[in-house]
């Protein structure tokens, strides 16, 4: 499975980052808001994002799964892959993750499924793409159910869409990132990677506030600096603040 490295860093590499106070687990494709820095989650709660992998059909299923696992299971559904708390929780929820995705590649995907041979067939009712969703939503309901865990499910914080033409979130400063969903529209990870946005005039979006604009002027912005320009410009940030 493609992202297991993404979860089991968390696990085997707790002994090198368990001396923070909060640790941040995330997938590549997302921009960090400034004010992330200073938010503190509140109740020692280990806050994720929001998932858009829930069925009623796997949700019955996963439910299903834990019983079998021996899992505690409390109907909490809708995780996000980001992940914002203690370094202990973080270790605890890959730990159970791990385990949880062991589990579901061998009993319950077949050969074909787990060699992508299916594609997007079964999405979104059951699909081996999302392994990592669904081992970390039979990870959670059980810390949850056996009072290992707090968790808060950050849908205003984390997880806003780099497409949201909005603007309150940016001027009050009320989300901690931005996640780059499937999507053509700007601003699409998929449209950058193909240069889409090449000859983007940077000069258009100077002035709008909006989470589209914020992403389109971070990812064009790192890509026009070379290395240099970017130590530097953090360096004066970092002097300024």
């Amino acid at each position: 499975y493609g992202y297991i490295d993404s979860i089991n860093t968390i696990y085997e590499g707790y002994w090198t980052f368990k001396m923070y106070d909060f640790v941040l687990r995330t997938d590549i494709d997302v921009f960090i808001y400034r004010h992330f820095a200073t938010y503190i989650p509140q109740n020692c709660s280990f806050i994720t994002g929001g998932g858009g992998y829930g069925t009623d059909f796997n949700r019955r299923k996963l439910r299903r799964i834990a019983n079998d696992m021996g899992f505690t299971h409390v109907n909490i559904s809708g995780m996000g892959s980001t992940w914002y708390g203690s370094p202990y929780d973080g270790y605890l929820v890959a730990n159970q993750t791990l385990y949880g995705m062991l589990w579901l590649a061998q009993y319950e995907f077949a050969m074909p499924e787990r060699e992508s041979k299916l594609g997007t067939l079964m999405w979104p009712e059951w699909h081996y793409g999302v392994l990592l969703l669904y081992g970390q939503h039979l990870a959670l309901n059980h810390l949850v159910g056996i009072n290992q865990i707090r968790i808060i499910i950050g849908h205003n914080l984390l997880d806003q869409s780099t497409t949201d033409s909005t603007v309150q979130y940016i001027s009050q400063g009320t989300r901690l990132n931005l996640h780059c969903w499937h999507t053509d529209l700007p601003f699409s990870k998929f449209a950058f990677k193909m240069g889409k946005y090449n000859q983007t005039e940077l000069e258009k979006y100077k002035n709008d506030k909006t989470a589209q604009a914020y992403a389109m002027r971070m990812a064009l912005e790192s890509k026009y600096m070379t290395l240099e320009e970017l130590a530097a410009y953090g360096r004066n940030k970092s002097l300024s603040s």
